[in-house]
């Protein structure tokens, strides 16, 4: 029972099962999820639930990695989902610019994830290239996350933050 529930949390409700781009389909309806989320909380309760899944993916990743057939499988997509969310929290910082809607940040945070995600720019390749397991699995997506609200607050910092 708690194999496929391990199974069901890294492949974030079988996301990751699909055949193609399952990391960008899992950030995608991350956005959505945090959007719903930021209707109905407030940025702390979606912070601890963002630990508590970062915290659990390490176990739930740890338990099913029997069930793949690589070091980094395609088909576990909790860090794209951990990742993408460390994005969308900083989203708050930006909003006190008031210059557009939340949903267009939403959207910049999810092009700049899935680029630095994608790209791999020094050290990301470096971690996703040398430091195997569950720690690898998970550090890359978090060092993406970092650039891209460096991206981030850059950009809106030019834009009149």
């Amino acid at each position: 029972m708690i194999k496929n529930f391990n199974l069901f949390f890294v492949t974030f409700f079988f996301i990751g099962k699909m055949k193609h781009a399952p990391g960008t389909i899992s950030s995608f309806f991350t956005c959505i999820i945090f959007l719903l989320l930021m209707e109905v909380s407030n940025i702390t309760y979606i912070f601890l639930i963002t630990l508590i899944i970062f915290s659990y993916s390490f176990i739930a990743i740890n338990n099913s990695f029997e069930n793949f057939n690589s070091d980094d499988p395609q088909e576990i997509v909790i860090d794209e989902v951990v990742g993408q969310m460390l994005v969308l929290l900083a989203i708050p910082i930006y909003e006190t610019l008031f210059l557009l809607h939340s949903i267009y940040y939403c959207i910049a945070a999810f092009l700049l994830f899935r680029l630095f995600d994608i790209w791999k720019p020094f050290p990301i390749n470096y971690v996703d290239n040398n430091i195997k397991g569950t720690l690898g699995i998970m550090l890359d997506d978090i060092l993406a996350s970092f650039y891209s609200i460096i991206v981030l607050c850059i950009l809106f910092f030019f834009l009149g933050g």
